[in-house]
């Protein structure tokens, strides 16, 4: 089974500073632990040839179902790394990702548009979750989603936050 996620965030910067802000590590620390980590580090790593990959790892409190508990245990452990391709002219970039659970038998991939809108930006995640636990895998799935979601409506309270000056 697999579920989809399509999401949309707004920023009011250019896309060169929203990238910016995206692929600093600073950044990227933050929004984790504001979303609730326990424990976060974030790495940038540029090719030299307009091409940047970043990880992220991050370790979560396991606040999930009981039926879902005995998969992860009390903490997960998650790798997102993201692989940017160069701009656009008008400063679009786009990014494959892919976020790995470690050991869960769940995963989420998929791709990340940053596009300008009038004097705005915006970033679209879309993506899919697979579960491959038997019977319970699509509410796997569901607490995935919800978790996402509300992960990237952090990121995009911290990242306003962020753009208009405001760090930790």
């Amino acid at each position: 089974m697999t579920t989809s996620i399509d999401e949309v965030q707004t920023y009011e910067a250019a896309p060169e500073e929203v990238f910016a802000m995206l692929s600093d590590p600073a950044f990227i620390e933050a929004k984790c632990m504001a979303s609730g980590s326990l424990e976060a580090t974030a790495e940038f790593i540029d090719d030299g040839g307009g091409k940047v990959s970043l990880v992220a790892r991050r370790v979560l409190p396991a606040k999930i179902p009981s039926f879902a508990k005995k998969f992860v245990g009390e903490t997960i452990t998650l790798t997102e790394t993201q692989n940017w391709r160069p701009p656009n002219g008008d400063g679009a970039r786009a990014a494959g990702f892919v976020l790995d659970f470690g050991n869960n038998p769940i995963s989420f991939t998929g791709a990340i548009e940053l596009n300008p809108k009038g004097l705005s930006s915006q970033v679209k995640t879309m993506g899919v979750i697979k579960c491959s636990v038997p019977f319970v895998g699509g509410k796997i799935e569901g607490v995935a989603v919800e978790w996402i979601t509300k992960y990237l409506a952090k990121e995009q309270k911290v990242g306003t936050e962020w753009l208009a000056g405001e760090r930790p």
